[in-house]
């Protein structure tokens, strides 16, 4: 779990009480902080402790971005099997147990996710939108258009993921840079997602305001020519993306909200 150190307290808590609460019981709960992890949070993560879930605290000094948070998080898992998480969002009681057994059925997954919903305050006051994502075949093939995984409910094989890198300092797009490297060093079958909903996610203004504007247009530009340098997408493939994305990224905030709100109905 990344962990940013301005999160609320109260809404850290609800994230690691739904860890804790997952069965088989996580050996070790990573949290990788970018920065000095303030008093609150301290008294947040100390209270998992005295209940008995197992968790290494990694404070960086700040500033370091995403990618770098997660590579140093990735690095430190002693286990195979990783389940990602949020700090903001809640992973259902059974998403653990699921997705164990689903990768004991699927040998040749090495990274994959499931269903997601999305709630603005409270989950009991009712869910706005339930992000599905492709399956089987069809992952490879979304993956050449839109990110094919739900990042907050990701599950890895830890090796096969650090032998292409693991994550990356890929500001806005870490994750779906890591599944693009996956597909083209393991072939199309290494990514696939359980047809269930797993993670309750939380959302809301800041969460539509972080993928839009110039410095986000500019942060995908970099990673669509990035990924055509490197082999992931054709080149032509890169640009017509970037034709296509760049006028959603500039929209009035208020406009895009209209639109993702009809297109999720």
């Amino acid at each position: 779990m990344p962990l940013a150190p301005w999160e609320e307290p109260a809404v850290v808590a609800q994230a690691l009480a739904s860890l804790a609460a997952q069965q088989p019981a996580p050996q070790r709960l990573v949290l990788s902080v970018d920065g000095p992890l303030p008093a609150a949070l301290q008294q947040v993560v100390q209270a998992q402790v005295m209940a008995r879930l197992p968790i290494l605290v990694l404070p960086g000094p700040g500033g370091e971005g995403v990618g770098v948070v997660l590579a140093r998080g990735l690095a430190a898992c002693a286990c195979e099997l990783i389940l990602r998480a949020d700090a903001d969002d809640l992973s259902h009681p059974d998403r653990a147990a699921r997705q164990l057994a689903w990768l004991a059925q699927h040998p040749q997954v090495v990274a994959g996710s499931g269903w997601i919903e999305e709630f603005v305050a409270d989950p009991a006051q009712g869910v706005v939108a339930c992000r599905r994502v492709p399956l089987d075949g069809a992952v490879a093939r979304w993956a050449r258009w839109r990110n094919p995984l739900n990042h907050p409910a990701v599950v890895l094989r830890r090796s096969a993921v650090l032998a292409v890198g693991g994550y990356r300092h890929q500001p806005g797009f870490e994750d779906y840079d890591l599944w693009l490297r996956l597909l083209r060093r393991y072939g199309p079958q290494v990514l696939n997602n359980l047809p269930a909903v797993l993670v309750a996610a939380r959302v809301g203004p800041a969460h539509l305001a972080r993928r839009r504007g110039w410095g986000y247009a500019r942060q995908e530009a970099q990673f669509l020519l990035r990924s055509a340098s490197e082999g992931q997408l054709g080149w032509g493939q890169a640009l017509l993306l970037l034709l296509v994305r760049l006028p959603w990224r500039l929209l009035p905030a208020c406009w895009l909200k209209g639109l993702m709100r009809l297109m999720r109905r």
